[in-house]
């Protein structure tokens, strides 16, 4: 568990989710996707993957169970926790914006 006072976000230490969400770098573009990756600690990547997994599956509870929305809704249901995931460790240490943002802004 986290240290006295540190924030969790989805069950996980902000510390480690803002370390993995600092590694990433947008890797390629394609019809308006962003694919991200890079390399951070091994621990942070995984706090960050059980993080939006666990939101994932929170709004796949909220969400509707037909199954022809299914397959394109994972997709979408991911990028969206991981947005939130990745925004809520930024927030707690006083970030704004996401180091890939940048690189979107340099590309224009």
């Amino acid at each position: 568990m986290g240290s006295a006072g540190e924030p969790m976000i989805e069950g996980e230490r902000a510390s480690l989710l803002l370390a993995a969400v600092l590694g990433l770098r947008i890797r390629s573009k394609h019809d308006g996707t962003v694919r991200l990756a890079g390399t951070a600690d091994p621990r942070a990547m995984a706090a960050l993957v059980r993080a939006v997994d666990r939101l994932e599956k929170r709004m796949r509870a909220l969400g509707s169970s037909d199954l022809a929305d299914q397959a394109s809704s994972y997709a979408e249901r991911r990028g969206e926790a991981f947005t939130i995931v990745a925004q809520r460790a930024m927030g707690a240490y006083g970030m704004t914006v996401a180091p890939w943002e940048y690189q979107l802004s340099d590309a224009s």
